[in-house]
């Protein structure tokens, strides 16, 4: 399955919100900086690590391959 950029940030920021977790929360619980997570919601990052995206997921409480187009 291959997911677009956008696609990426739709999830992360919708799941996020939805989790309660403020970008200082994320950033704190998965080691990945807020500036870092603002700019794959903001679409700043053209190409976002799947590697990233995984820790930022899970550290939700949510797993990569539960995640569907």
């Amino acid at each position: 399955m291959i997911f677009t950029d956008d696609h990426w940030a739709t999830i992360l920021g919708e799941i996020r919100k939805e989790s309660g977790f403020s970008t200082s929360d994320l950033s704190r619980l998965s080691g990945i900086k807020a500036s870092t997570i603002e700019n794959y919601e903001h679409k700043k990052i053209i190409h976002p690590s799947i590697y990233r995206m995984e820790i930022l997921l899970k550290a939700m409480d949510y797993d990569l391959d539960a995640i569907k187009r």
